[in-house]
This record gives C-alpha cells, structure tokens and sequence, in this order.
C-alpha cells in the first residue's frame, strides 16, 4: 500500500456522514501493491502472456473508493482516492504481480513485443469495503471472474472466480486501504498459481 499525496485526513464514516465525496481540500492518493507471496518451488511457464485492462461493473470503474451500506447501494469515501481508475490499477499490479513471481516467460498488458500466447481476461465484480451490519470496521470485499484463452483461437483454458475478504481493523482511511492491499494481494497469488499450474505448453 502506498500513499502517494499526504494530506490531511478526515473522518470517515459518522453514519453516513463522511461516505460522499463534496467540497473541501483535494483528496489523499492510494495505489495499492502486487502480490509477493508464492509457494516456494512454484512451477515456471514458459510462454508469454497478455492481461487485458478488467471490465468492471457499474459503480466501480471511477477512481473513487467504493463502499456499501447494503446489497444495493454503493458510494463512496471522502477524502480519499485510487491514483487511478482502480480496473486499470489493477490491471498493472497483475502484470508487476506474475513479474515477482517470475511466473512465465513475458507478460505484457499491450499486443506488442513477444508472440502472446495466452490472454487473461478478468472483470472486477466486487472491489468495495463493506458495512453491512453498521456496526465496526467495514469488510474489504475483492472478487476478480477471470477467464484464460489460448492463442489467436481465443480457446477458453478455463473461467473461474477469485475472491477474498479481510475486515479492516478500524474506519482509518489507511486501514481500510490496508484491507485492500491484503486482499487484492490474496486474490492476485492465487490468479498467478491457477495460471502456471493449471495450463499446458501452447501448440
């Protein structure tokens, strides 16, 4: 996790006081991390591979911190702000993901360079912090349905969700944004493992 403004900082949930973004001072920038934890002896591909930019359904596109108060109402946190539009975010901290891992041979997230033999496609479903009973620190919610074609094809490897879910440990903006390091992290291994493990050579 990294804050790349420091600004002061504002209350954040005050009932829903706090949840909107208005006026005020410009807000803190976040970006999150890759992840940097895998299985020792892990398995190394030897093709290359692209990460397409993820599709992202409606509320969590912006660059705004989501979170929910019930199943069917999204806003946001005042105060603070992904550097980025959080599906783009997430697209480079894959990339710089299956880098530290030293997963497979390449992996770019343009159609330039290497020969691409495998794509992996992905939409952000959940990327929100979570209030539902009100009471206490909100629950990161991170879920990514990933899909992994194969070669100019677009045969489909396989699809499958990846989910993870951590309970900030208060309503600081920096624990909330913790709780999304560590779940974005937990649901960014397991998409490189899958990857590596659960593929052939390309033919």
């Amino acid at each position: 996790m990294k804050l790349l403004l420091v600004l002061p900082l504002f209350a954040l949930l005050t009932g829903c006081a706090g949840l909107l973004a208005g006026g005020g001072p410009p807000p803190d920038l976040y970006t999150l991390s890759p992840a940097t934890r895998f299985p020792e002896g892990m398995q190394r591909a030897t093709w290359h591979l692209l990460i397409e930019e993820p599709t992202a359904v409606g509320g969590l596109e912006a660059n705004r911190v989501a979170v929910q108060q019930t199943q069917n109402e999204v806003r946001y946190f005042a105060g603070i702000r992904w550097v980025e539009r959080a599906s783009r975010m997430v697209q480079g901290l894959l990339v710089e993901s299956f880098e530290r891992a030293d997963a497979v041979a390449s992996v770019d997230r343009y159609t330039v360079g290497p020969r691409v033999d495998y794509v992996l496609k992905s939409e952000l479903r959940d990327f929100q912090a979570e209030l539902f009973d009100r009471v206490g620190p909100p629950t990161v919610h991170v879920r990514l349905s990933v899909r992994l074609v194969r070669g100019p094809r677009q045969d489909t490897v396989w699809t499958r969700d990846f989910t993870a879910r951590v309970p900030a440990k208060t309503r600081s903006p920096q624990e909330v944004v913790s709780a999304f390091d560590q779940a974005l992290g937990l649901v960014m291994a397991e998409i490189v493992m899958a990857t590596v493990r659960d593929t052939s050579p390309p033919r």
